[in-house]
Formats: C-alpha cells, structure tokens, sequence
C-alpha cells in the first residue's frame, strides 16, 4: 500500500505528542511493508530515513505564517508526486492541512484526532488578546474554523482516546461509524542504566541527592498546567525538600517569573528540550511523575512514567483516567485544585511504603494496550476496509 502521511512535526522537528505519533506510525507502516511519503514543513531538503521517504516543504519566518506556506504548497506537491505513482491513502496528523480544497487525492482521506483545537481553548483560557495576536498558535480565532473543515471533510478519523472520540461526536454530532479510536504506543524502551550513566545526568543538571518532581510538556502550553504545579511545589516544600525538575521545549520565561515570584526558584530546575536517551535516564531518576494538565487528549509522558514504575499524581481531566484506569499508583487529583495537587504529591513522597513499590503487572497493562505494532495492525486493517468500499 502506497501512503501520503501529512505532518506538521517529524523527527527531528518534534515538538510534542503529534511528532512522536508521527514518527512512530510511519515507520511501523513501512515495516509491514508498506511505502509511506511524508509531508512535513521543513527547512532541510528531502531525504529518506528507515525507508521512508519525506518530501520537506520548506517554509521561512516571513509575514506570511509557516502553517499557511506548508498548506499553500501541499496541493502541488502531493499531486506532483501522486502522478508519478498513485497514492491509496492520504493520512492527516492532526489539523495538518485546513482543507481549502476538500479532495487533494483521489483516494481515502484520514485524519488523526489527537484532540480538538476546541477544546484545548475552554479548557486553556486563552485571552481575547492572545487569540487575536497568534493567528499561527492552535488558540487563535480561525483553528476552529479549519478544524471544523478538516473533520468533516475526513473519510475516517481516528481518536487516540475514547475521551477525544467523545469530545468529536458531542461538538461536530458526526456518524459513530466515522470515528475509530486507535491508542497511541509507548515511547520508551525498558533501557538499565549504571551509575555512571545516571551521575552524568545528574551533574548535567546539578541534581542534588533529594526527591525529585518530574514534569515533561511543552512549557509555554497552558494546557499543561505548569504554573499551577509550581504554586503546588511551593506548598511541597513547606513540608519536605525536594527538587521540581521541568523538561520541554518552548519559552520557559513566564514559568520563571512565577518561580521567581513565588520565591523557589533555587529548587525549580528547567532543562529546556532533551533528547529521548536522556528523558529515558531522566525518568529513571526521577521519585515522581506529576502530570497538571488542564486538559489531554491522551497523555504519551504518563505511559513513559507507567513503563518504568514510577508513582504518578495526575489530574483528573480528558483522557487521563482512562489511560490509568487500570494503573495501581496512580493518584487522580482535581485539575487546578492547588492544595490537592500537593497533598498528592507530598503523600507519594513522604508514604513510601505505599508508593514506592510499583507491580510488574502495570508494566504488563502498559505494554499490552499501548503498543504502537499492534495499533498500526489496527490502522492497516482500517485502511484495508476503506480501499474495499
């Protein structure tokens, strides 16, 4: 089967979620056998990577957003290729193209539904300000607008939790048959690590020999409720000592003023964007994952803290509980219940007992429904139906 895969982010641009979803799909796909080109903005030339082939459609910083100059050369550049040898699917990574022309190939048309842009703005609260300013960001006034399009002009969309499936059929009352939900896969490998390994993290970072906090997100998405877990630390540290430790890209800026503000900056550590060797080593250091989000249309960084043990404080939002729903030790909190978070996370702390004994069934829970193999052989078979109509 011959694929077109349209992604915004694609190794090595990943910025969150999508990026990994993206990277992981393709090269499942091509290992069945399949013939996948990608279409991702860029500013490198084409190349071929695990036998996959990625057609860059290089965008510049000019008035002119790098979104709407990815979507105004799509068309051509799919066509171009799509005469050369036909595609048999044309899949959409999120709201990767806003669908000015319905149809761009003659062939199925999916699209991958990680959650709605809708939603990420009641649940953000983004200004009225901010809205109007980021006409390029997911909160501005028009993203509805196409994602509206883009949902309705999908043949099949795929859900990657039940929750996002859900928030679909409420906002957009689409046919039940148009949707099928496909989980996203586990992004880390069980790796060990020595000492060494580890030390040299640590001193990285200067870590020093306490309890430490791990957050990974994007620090500038309001979604990920960063700022409300840094006023929880702050609680924390009133009762035990430990160390925030704060890993993604994006401006960490006004996460710094707020450190600074509250008076624990010395604790709060920022990393900025790792590579995947690293937040694997990161992980494995760490005493406790705590995820704030306001909201998550799945939730990749909790299995990554699922796969290697580690207790878990989480919000009660989206599709988080039914990610954990079978997960021992994990602590389900109110989203932007400050008081609660750091109950929790002073309780998995201090509770060690309880806490820090983490069953191989969990491991188990994890590898069996979140497994980007089996998920692909699900997509396959869903492709497969589609060419059959």
């Amino acid at each position: 089967m011959r694929i077109a895969f349209v992604t915004f982010e694609y190794p090595p641009f990943v910025v969150g979620g999508a990026g990994v979803y993206a990277k992981h799909i393709t090269e499942e796909l091509s290992k069945l056998g399949h013939d996948v080109v990608v279409f991702s903005p860029s500013a490198k030339k084409s190349f071929k990577e695990f036998d996959i082939t990625v057609e860059s459609l290089p965008t510049s910083y000019r008035v002119v957003p790098k979104a709407f100059q990815f979507w105004l050369k799509l068309p051509k550049a799919l066509r171009k290729i799509d005469r050369i040898n036909k595609f048999d699917i044309i899949h959409f990574n999120g709201f990767s193209y806003f669908f000015l022309q319905k149809r761009l190939l003659n062939c199925p048309h999916f699209l991958t539904v990680h959650h709605l842009i809708s939603d990420a703005i009641e649940y953000g609260h983004p200004s009225l300000l901010t809205r109007f300013l980021n006409l390029k960001g997911e909160n501005s006034f028009i993203m509805p607008l196409f994602e509206k399009w883009a949902v309705e002009s999908a043949d099949k969309i795929i859900a990657v939790s039940n929750f996002t499936k859900n928030q679909l059929f409420k906002r957009y009352r689409l046919d039940n048959g148009k949707i099928d939900v496909i989980y996203n896969g586990n992004d880390i490998n069980l790796i060990s690590f020595n000492e060494s390994d580890l030390n040299t993290v640590r001193n990285n970072y200067h870590l020093l020999d306490k309890p430490i906090i791990l957050f990974v997100g994007r620090v500038d998405d309001p979604r990920k409720g960063l700022d409300i877990l840094l006023k929880a630390f702050k609680q924390v540290l009133e009762q035990t000592d430990a160390i925030l430790l704060v890993v993604g890209g994006g401006s960490s800026e006004f996460s710094k003023n707020i450190t600074r503000a509250l008076g624990i900056s010395q604790h709060v550590i920022f990393t900025g964007f790792v590579d995947s060797l690293t937040l694997k080593k990161i992980y494995t250091l760490c005493s406790l994952y705590v995820c704030p989000s306001r909201l998550e249309g799945f939730g990749l960084t909790l299995l990554e803290a699922m796969i290697v043990k580690k207790p878990i404080v989480a919000t009660n939002v989206g599709a988080i509980p039914e990610i954990m729903r079978n997960y021992k030790f994990g602590v389900l909190v109110k989203s932007g219940d400050v008081g609660e978070i750091a109950d929790a996370i002073i309780k998995c702390l201090i509770d060690k007992k309880h806490f820090g004994i983490v069953e191989s069934k969990n491991t188990i829970y994890s590898d069996h429904d979140f497994s980007w193999k089996k998920n692909v052989i699900q997509l396959e078979i869903l492709y497969n139906k589609s060419l059959r109509i």
